[in-house]
């Protein structure tokens, strides 16, 4: 098989499997989520292996499937969740920025991208896209209620859930593009950890970096105390940008709690069940990810993973 051969192979594979798992995401809510979550992870694989033309032929040849199908909707909403970031990633990558910098990076160029689409679709439509998220945030409460309402839940007691999905649906209305870019930022570090994963197996050159020595620029520190006191300025829109700057922050310094916590179960020789346990736990208790942040932010200080901490241990 000549080079070229295999290239073309190698787009036709990535635009099928890429496809396979957007539709799934698209046609299965439930079940494909998970699968969709790694949509982007063909087209940067092919891009890494056989250079950044292949990934953008992959990108291309999946919208192509996507128009002949017939749903030029399904096509847009792929290249913004999935098609950009599919190009970034690899691209920082290939310059060899590591894993941290390549998705912070990349997600930058996502939500930059993502933004300009959104500006652009206000300006041709004249759509208010706050009032369509708002309503679209309303209509999934109505849902939800709904469905409490056919399983028996009545009374006080479906006052009290609807009251409760009320404040969370203003929350979210409030904080989505904190939540769209943590999102993202979630969706990359999976498709990273994959690409990783099958980069070392097939022993491709691939630099990542280690995850448990990753630490934040310190000058980011004065960005986070800034944001936090931005919060308690009565002006609502200085109040709802440093809200926003604020929990993206909070996953930003999250993720340095977590390499402090995998450098140290590394150290100390952890059990697998011990650190499943701890993951769990870190899921279903949304306050020891707020635990987990402060770690992050105390490290300016304290350095806990320093060669002179670890020899006082």
């Amino acid at each position: 098989m000549t080079p070229l051969q295999g290239k073309i192979l190698d787009v036709i594979k990535g635009s099928v499997a890429t496809v396979t798992l957007f539709l799934a995401f698209v046609y299965l809510p439930v079940v494909g989520t998970i699968p969709g979550l790694f949509a982007s992870a063909p087209a940067a694989f092919y891009a890494v292996k056989r250079g950044r033309g292949t990934g953008v032929a992959v990108v291309l040849a999946s919208c192509a499937i996507l128009l002949g199908v017939g749903d030029p909707a399904a096509t847009a909403i792929y290249l913004l969740q999935a098609g950009v970031l599919s190009l970034a990633l690899p691209e920082f990558l290939l310059r060899n920025k590591g894993g941290a910098r390549s998705v912070i990076y990349s997600v930058a160029v996502t939500i930059t991208v993502l933004l300009i689409a959104a500006v652009v679709y206000g300006m041709a439509t004249g759509a208010d896209l706050h009032a369509k998220i708002s309503k679209g945030v309303q209509t999934s409460i109505n849902q939800t209620s709904q469905i409490y309402q056919k399983a028996g839940v009545k009374g006080d007691e479906l006052k009290a859930l609807q009251d409760s999905m009320h404040q969370a649906g203003q929350l979210v209305v409030t904080i989505y593009p904190a939540l769209v870019t943590v999102a993202y930022g979630m969706i990359a570090c999976m498709n990273l950890m994959l690409l990783a994963g099958i980069a070392g197996r097939l022993r491709m050159p691939l630099y990542v970096g280690d995850f448990r020595k990753y630490k934040n620029p310190e000058p980011l520190i004065w960005l986070l105390i800034v944001a936090g006191f931005g919060t308690l300025v009565p002006e609502t829109i200085v109040h709802l940008a440093a809200l926003n700057v604020l929990i993206v922050l909070g996953a930003v310094y999250s993720a340095q709690g977590f390499a402090i916590i995998s450098f140290f179960f590394r150290k100390l020789q952890v059990p697998v069940f011990i650190r499943l346990l701890a993951s769990l736990l870190l899921i279903f208790q949304p306050m020891m990810v707020l635990a987990v942040a402060a770690l992050g932010v105390f490290d300016l200080w304290a350095d806990f993973r320093s060669p002179n901490k670890q020899e006082n241990l």
